[in-house]
């Protein structure tokens, strides 16, 4: 055979292999297409592409610290099987589908607790769509003055609308559980709806700061609570005005405010916690430069450990019945 006779046969080949190659992309296209007509995407994208969690084990506390780029959500998982979301990120597309595939991962239908830590966008802006398709019993939201944005109101309303148990977070709010599992979980600001001098507080200073401590060991998540907040925790510790339960200067294990900024995280806080790890959300590359270097310095000379979400992706803490503890990073 000449190779004018073979060109033809390699090129009649080809030619046939182009066909059936579109032809099948042909066919994919519509079967997605018809796909989608009957199963929209908002009823399976939420479930491939899940993280790898785990399961909890019984008597064993777990935090995990999603990764939503630059924002804020944190679920807990408690030694009773409660959970609790703290914040649900920006109100980017890819957070509500981080956070919801997180859920998801975990076959978390229904939240026990959900806390809002304060109004910024960044910190409520994901969870009108987890809304949609996720239930919570009792919310505990911010003390705001009337001039929030729509995005918090969008949220407000939802929550309205689900019949959940909404509650203002203030330093009252107790939800320790006792027994064999049993763990301290107390809101230990804000505790007044107007600051000192009577004027009304900004989303910032009206940020909810909890402490969780299971079988020794503690946690304190601060939202976006600025040096001021720091200092009146400091204050009223000393002062004996927090609860008998609450060992504020035996924190082990701190999630560091405002993601890292200089507005918060002071020397003296970190002095009197005596932190033996700092835990930091915040998007890769954030133009706000989070975290700053004076708090990574600060954290550093504090002797912590530090995790980060823009370096290592989500994180989770799991809290033994022991008391012993270990992070570990489940990437992004």
């Amino acid at each position: 055979m000449g190779y004018a006779a073979e060109k033809k046969i390699v090129e009649a080949r080809v030619k046939r292999a182009k066909g059936i190659a579109l032809a099948i992309f042909a066919v994919l296209v519509l079967v997605a297409c018809v796909f989608s007509c009957f199963y929209p995407p908002e009823t399976w994208k939420y479930y491939f592409a899940l993280p790898e969690t785990g399961v909890r084990e019984q008597g064993t506390m777990r935090v995990h610290f999603i990764d939503v780029g630059q924002g804020d959500c944190t679920l807990v998982e408690l030694p009773d099987g409660k959970t609790m979301l703290v914040d649900g990120g920006n109100t980017s597309e890819q957070t509500a589908t981080t956070v919801m595939r997180y859920l998801n991962a975990l076959h978390i239908e229904n939240i026990d607790y959900l806390v809002i830590t304060h109004a910024d966008t960044d910190h409520c802006g994901g969870l009108a769509k987890i809304l949609q398709y996720k239930t919570f019993k009792r919310a505990f939201l911010p003390v705001v003055d009337g001039t929030e944005d729509e995005t918090y109101a969008l949220v407000y309303a939802k929550l309205m609308e689900s019949g959940c148990e909404l509650t203002y977070s203030a330093r009252s709010v107790d939800l320790s559980a006792d027994g064999d599992n049993g763990y301290t979980l107390s809101f230990l600001y804000p505790y007044t709806l107007q600051t000192e001098t009577g004027a009304a507080l900004d989303d910032n200073e009206s940020s909810a700061v909890i402490w969780l401590d299971y079988q020794g060991t503690s946690l304190l998540l601060t939202g976006d609570a600025p040096s001021a907040t720091e200092e009146k925790l400091v204050r009223d510790h000393r002062l004996g005005l927090l609860k008998d339960t609450v060992s504020l200067s035996d924190t082990e294990i701190l999630k560091v405010a405002h993601h890292g900024s200089d507005s918060s995280t002071s020397e003296a806080f970190l002095q009197y916690l005596h932190i033996e790890a700092a835990v930091i959300s915040c998007g890769e590359g954030n133009l706000y430069g989070h975290p700053t270097e004076r708090v990574l310095a600060s954290i550093s000379a504090a002797g912590a450990s530090v995790y980060r979400t823009d370096k290592q992706g989500h994180l989770l803490l799991t809290v033994q019945s022991s008391g012993e503890y270990a992070f570990a990073a489940l990437g992004k």
